[in-house]
């Protein structure tokens, strides 16, 4: 799916990454990764989102736009990470949406 504005403009758009990742890389993982890959086609923006194990994260995210982690990563990673909670607990959900579109669009 690409971007609407980008399809008049006659240009490609720019598929995103995201990495997901929790303790273990399960269920709450897949549950987040769900919740961000409807939010992100709803917002006409072309994805993939890899989910992981927090372990896993730094192998795997050296070519990601994005890192939205349950889980504490260390501060060595150079990529922008929105904490995952929102998406379980509800509180301040539209917030970390609007963090993460203002991310991914710049």
């Amino acid at each position: 799916m690409k971007n609407i504005e980008t399809l008049k403009k006659g240009k490609r758009s720019k598929k995103v990454k995201v990495l997901c990742s929790s303790r273990t890389g399960v269920a709450t993982c897949s549950q987040i990764a769900g919740e961000i890959k409807k939010f992100l086609r709803k917002n006409h923006i072309d994805s993939e989102v890899i989910e992981c194990k927090a372990s896993d994260i730094n192998s795997l995210c050296t070519d990601v736009d994005l890192i939205v982690s349950m889980t504490q990563l260390p501060p060595k990673i150079n990529k922008p990470v929105i904490s995952g909670v929102p998406f379980m607990t509800g509180n301040k959900l539209e917030d970390t949406k609007k963090d993460i579109l203002k991310i991914l669009k710049n």
